[in-house]
């Protein structure tokens, strides 16, 4: 395969993950009165866990980020700026961390499991971070609001991330 057949292929790759976050984003399921779980984070494993570079990461998050202040596109069918943004801007910074975590030597699930749980930390890190700021609220009711809460369904995307990324046909997953 020519480079730019490899270029091409590389694109369309990204838009469609792209185009899966945007979409799988927008959703979100109650859970009791203040919990809402959308699949944002679930698809930001994914693709993290697919990508063929970081740089590849970075370009699709960062223009979901982008896209979100202006459409409507993050959980709930909201844009712009709330106090959940920090968790849409965690999604940025962690993907480095998704990626490179993926890179160690390690049995596939384990090394998923790794790279999942060092992003997660650092959504959560510049989630809570944001929220604290832009409410007013001290670290320890932030956490309560914004981390404890979701720790269950976060397990449940890590293990249905990594089970995914591993179904996927070879075609998919196969770096060039």
């Amino acid at each position: 395969m020519d480079d730019s057949s490899k270029v091409v292929k590389r694109i369309a790759k990204d838009g469609i993950l792209l185009a899966l976050l945007c979409v799988m984003g927008m959703f979100s399921i109650p859970f009791g009165e203040n919990i809402k779980v959308s699949l944002q984070l679930y698809m930001v494993m994914v693709i993290c866990l697919l990508a063929d570079s970081v740089f590849d990461c970075l370009i699709i998050t960062g223009s979901y980020l982008a896209l979100g202040m202006f459409l409507p596109i993050y959980a709930g069918f909201a844009s712009g700026i709330s106090p959940t943004f920090g968790f849409v801007i965690g999604f940025v910074l962690a993907s480095p961390v998704f990626y490179f975590l993926n890179k160690i030597k390690l049995p596939a699930v384990f090394r998923m499991a790794l790279a999942c749980l060092g992003g997660l930390i650092v959504v959560y890190a510049a989630g809570s971070v944001f929220m604290m700021l832009y409410l007013g609220w001290d670290i320890g009711k932030t956490l309560m609001v914004s981390v404890v809460p979701y720790l269950p369904f976060d397990a449940i995307k890590i293990a249905l991330a990594i089970l995914t990324v591993l179904a996927m046909p070879a075609l998919i997953t196969k770096k060039e």
